[in-house]
């Protein structure tokens, strides 16, 4: 299993354009062999940094989404807006469970 973790800081005039159209990828994404989690978030200290997390069954599985139509035109929406600072980070995963909180 592979998972990304990317932070994204826009200009803050460009963030409510980044969010709509980064709410039309969610639902096709999900449709997409190999999906396992894809999930789209707004900070709450601060509106204009976006966080996207997302978990892949394989290497292919993510080469595959990247080229999709809707990526493809996200990505070219993205060429529009002012992205501040971007940090992209891709884990391979051997072994995922539940995290056991310690008792108080």
């Amino acid at each position: 299993m592979l998972a990304i973790s990317a932070r994204i800081e826009l200009a803050p005039k460009d963030a409510a354009a980044y969010i709509a159209a980064a709410q039309k990828i969610i639902e096709p994404t999900h449709a997409e062999p190999g999906c396992q989690l894809y999930a789209i978030a707004v900070d709450i200290n601060l509106p204009n940094v976006i966080w996207i997390t997302e978990q892949w069954e394989s290497e292919s599985a993510i080469m595959a989404h990247l080229g999709m139509p809707h990526i493809v035109e996200f990505m070219a929406f993205c060429g529009t807006v002012e992205i501040t600072d971007m940090n992209v980070i891709k884990y391979d995963v051997s072994a995922a469970g539940p995290l056991v909180l310690p008792e108080a």
